[in-house]
């Protein structure tokens, strides 16, 4: 069966040296130091890191195409592009649009051939708070009722997310129809303090997309300082926190402040990657019916009013979490496998490197290099510039 030898492999916990990997019908089936059984099917390593392929759960677009697009074509080129960052699996993320046109996504979808593995899909909105928009259409923004309600309980089992801010009107309802039906229910864009978010977490609430971005913090009301979603997010366990660690974001002490509240079990590396995302500084792209363009290192607004998206991939990330914070290796590549694979359960076949899980794996050296990334143990990038093509 075919094999990997003379790697590196990043486990949640710890690095293995001269470490092997065999996998067949597109499953691990063994792991080892040294030399595996059967050396005449194994690929060397030459000494890179072997990690399991990094899962993002908050990804837009890139290479100038947006899963809003709902083609075949754009799907194709995202996951291509993402896969030379190592991501083997992805969650389609559609920002605020109307249901009609989250219809046509979840239909592309569906059926949509893709590099990685396609994620049941995050709906990033349209039940956010208007103060928190961010870069998303705020004239789409719209209270959850009973239709909404019955669209998503009706099609849960090809969403995977929400994002929504808990303190709307007929928020609390919708988050626990989602939970219920098995969706992880996510606050977001929201202007919640802590009674909302308490309301939320016993109605469904699981995690918290992007961390610190487009959420309340703590504030005065009357006498007393109160902890919005942010201060909540960090003090309470249980709550996964998406976080964009593209060093725009967030700032570096920021990012040492969640990963030392939060920890590798709940902290969630997520790109936010825009249409944006491997274009030259100066390009447009489109988010909804806004217009945005590509600067220095990150994605904004064409008025420059406000961040728009990520122009990272996962691989960027890991880096950052090892660079900016200090955080061990192994630990910041579970960040972008395993936690997020817990937090969407899917952990009994995605997210770490375990006999029996799918053999999807990224090699990359010591500069966070990308050298390749595999699918069901089928190549799907490999040895190529980090180019749109």
């Amino acid at each position: 069966m075919p094999s990997i030898h003379n790697a590196k492999l990043l486990l949640p916990n710890c690095i293995i040296h001269q470490g092997w990997i065999s996998f067949e019908n597109e499953t691990i089936s063994a792991t080892g130091v040294g030399m595996p059984p059967r050396i005449d099917e194994s690929f060397d390593a030459e000494g890179l890191y072997l990690a399991p392929g990094f899962i993002d759960l908050h990804v837009h677009g890139g290479c100038g195409a947006d899963f809003l697009d709902a083609t075949a074509e754009a799907f194709a080129t995202i996951s291509r592009f993402h896969a030379a960052g190592g991501t083997t699996a992805l969650a389609p993320t559609g920002a605020t649009s109307t249901y009609q046109q989250f219809e046509v996504l979840l239909a592309i979808a569906g059926k949509a051939v893709t590099a990685g593995r396609l994620l049941p899909v995050h709906l990033e909105g349209p039940h956010l708070a208007e103060t928190k928009a961010g870069a998303q259409n705020k004239a789409l923004f719209i209270y959850p009722q009973r239709q909404q309600i019955d669209w998503l309980v009706s099609r849960a089992s090809q969403i995977g997310t929400v994002t929504v801010a808990p303190e709307l009107p007929g928020a609390l309802e919708f988050i626990r129809a989602g939970a219920d039906a098995g969706i992880l229910m996510s606050a977001g864009h929201s202007e919640a303090m802590d009674e909302d978010m308490n309301a939320g977490v016993v109605s469904g609430l699981r995690k918290v997309t992007h961390l610190y971005n487009a959420m309340s913090s703590a504030k005065k009301i009357g006498l007393f300082r109160q902890a919005g979603l942010l201060e909540f997010a960090l003090a309470t366990p249980d709550l996964y926190c998406e976080i964009v660690a593209d060093g725009v974001h967030v700032s570096p002490t920021l990012l040492k402040l969640a990963y030392q509240a939060k920890g590798p079990e709940r902290m969630i590396l997520v790109t936010d990657a825009l249409a944006g995302t491997g274009l030259p500084p100066g390009s447009r792209f489109n988010l909804g019916n806004y217009v945005c363009k590509v600067a220095n290192g990150y994605g904004v607004l064409e008025d420059e009013s406000a961040l728009a998206g990520s122009l990272a991939r996962m691989i960027d990330l890991v880096r950052n979490m090892t660079t900016l914070v200090q955080a061990p290796l192994y630990e910041a590549v579970r960040m972008a496998s395993l936690t997020p694979a817990e937090a969407l359960g899917c952990s009994d076949r995605l997210g770490s490197l375990e006999t029996g899980k799918l053999a999807d794996f990224v090699l990359f050296d010591d500069r966070f290099r990308v050298r390749r990334t595999m699918v069901g143990g089928n190549t799907v990038y490999e040895n190529r510039d980090n180019e749109c093509s």
